[in-house]
């Protein structure tokens, strides 16, 4: 019986360290009894991830690796730690937390992401110790689930570049104020609300930010005042409320979910008033769905539509878009598009319902008799095999030589 070879220990340090940083600190440390040459090297792993998933000793475990770490950063000091991540689910102990987080920020971490689980009650809610907000000066990138901030302290983070916060709770109005003036330098925001105190409307100023995601359940306005703002995605808003005139001239790509009784000529005023807009995504979810959409814009480039959630017909007229070169549709049958102005030739990608019957293949060819533009391209997405057992060779044939021609 032949040994069998070990090639990763044939690899040099720094790539074995690069592939167990992507590994849970709790499978990197057990490593250490490979050998002796793997004895030390997780103290070289410059990534800390911590998942509860009900260890019953999880702050023991936690506690005993940060001492070894801190002892390691002693003596080698090519033992550094930039990234910290705790994930738990059933328990968490905000103690313990605090003192981890300070852990981190003391050794310079750049990378913090915290999530956490819990019943959506107020004590389900961690809240940020001040170590964190005030003291995390090289931090570039933090990614927050179940937490809750408020203006009691003002927040200071001059490296921070991406922040994304799910199922926050912003205690008071000025919390969100002081968290964007605290960050000059960054580009790129992930919000999702739960509660909240903006009753009306939320207002974002920020002259660093480039990508701004928004969800929140609640039918209020936004008011954005982002002069370098490039890509916007925003869900839950009504349309008719969403002011973006301070950053209208810099936005390239926008993302929208159509909720809360949408209204088609605010949707219509809305694009048109971003000069530079390129690419354009809209989702049409029941039951405040869109029945009209009309689409006038000199810069757009691509349109993605998503009806996939509606049974109601849905018309979609392109009345002035001289560089549209591709349209994209996943949904019903019940869409019809016409182009006003046909300056291109579109490339046209659908997904459509998959019920595939007979039935389904009489639809398809309806529904692509009524698509009412000059297409380059028609590629149709299908999910499932059965597709291909149910229709015979005859229909196939018969979609190739309707395509051709069309």
């Amino acid at each position: 019986m032949v040994d069998e070879e070990d090639r990763i220990s044939e690899l040099p340090d720094e790539i074995i360290i690069h592939i167990l940083s992507f590994l849970p600190t709790e499978d990197v440390v057990r490593t250490c009894f490979l050998s002796k040459r793997w004895k030390l090297m997780w103290y070289l792993v410059p990534k800390l991830s911590f998942y509860e998933q009900g260890h019953r000793n999880f702050d023991n475990y936690v506690n005993n690796c940060l001492k070894h770490r801190k002892r390691g950063m002693v003596c080698d000091l090519n033992s550094v730690i930039t990234s910290f991540k705790v994930t738990t689910n059933n328990y968490r102990n905000d103690t313990s937390l605090d003192k981890w987080l300070d852990f981190a920020v003391e050794n310079k971490v750049k990378e913090i992401n915290l999530s956490f689980s819990g019943d959506w009650s107020s004590s389900s809610y961690y809240w940020l110790p001040e170590t964190l907000v005030v003291k995390a000066i090289y931090l570039t990138i933090l990614d927050l689930a179940l937490v809750r901030l408020d203006s009691r302290y003002s927040f200071s983070f001059p490296s921070l570049k991406s922040l994304s916060l799910s199922s926050v709770w912003f205690a008071d109005t000025d919390t969100v104020d002081k968290l964007l003036l605290g960050s000059p330098s960054l580009e790129n925001l992930q919000l999702d609300f739960d509660v909240f105190s903006f009753r009306d409307c939320l207002h974002l100023c920020s002259v660093s930010l480039k990508f701004l995601d928004i969800n929140t359940p609640n039918n209020i306005g936004v008011e954005i005042d982002c002069i370098n703002l490039e890509s916007l995605t925003l869900q839950g808003f009504i349309f008719d409320k969403i002011n973006l005139s301070s950053c209208s001239k810099a936005i390239r790509n926008i993302s929208l979910t159509c909720f809360w009784g949408a209204v088609s000529s605010s949707l219509e005023h809305l694009i048109s008033s971003l000069p530079l807009l390129e690419n354009l995504t809209l989702s049409n979810w029941h039951p405040w769905k869109l029945k009209h959409i009309k689409i006038s814009s000199q810069t757009l480039k691509s349109f993605n539509l998503n009806h996939s959630d509606s049974e109601d017909e849905l018309t979609v007229l392109i009345e002035s878009a001289p560089k549209l070169i591709s349209f994209c549709y996943n949904g019903n049958f019940k869409l019809s598009v016409s182009m006003v102005e046909s300056c291109n030739l579109l490339n046209g990608t659908f997904i459509l319902a998959n019920n595939y019957d007979i039935n389904w293949f009489v639809s398809m060819v309806n529904f692509l008799l009524n698509l009412n533009c000059s297409w380059k391209r028609v590629s149709l997405h299908v999910d499932s095999d059965k597709v291909y057992l149910s229709l015979n060779r005859c229909y196939f044939k018969f979609i190739s030589i309707f395509l051709s021609v069309y």
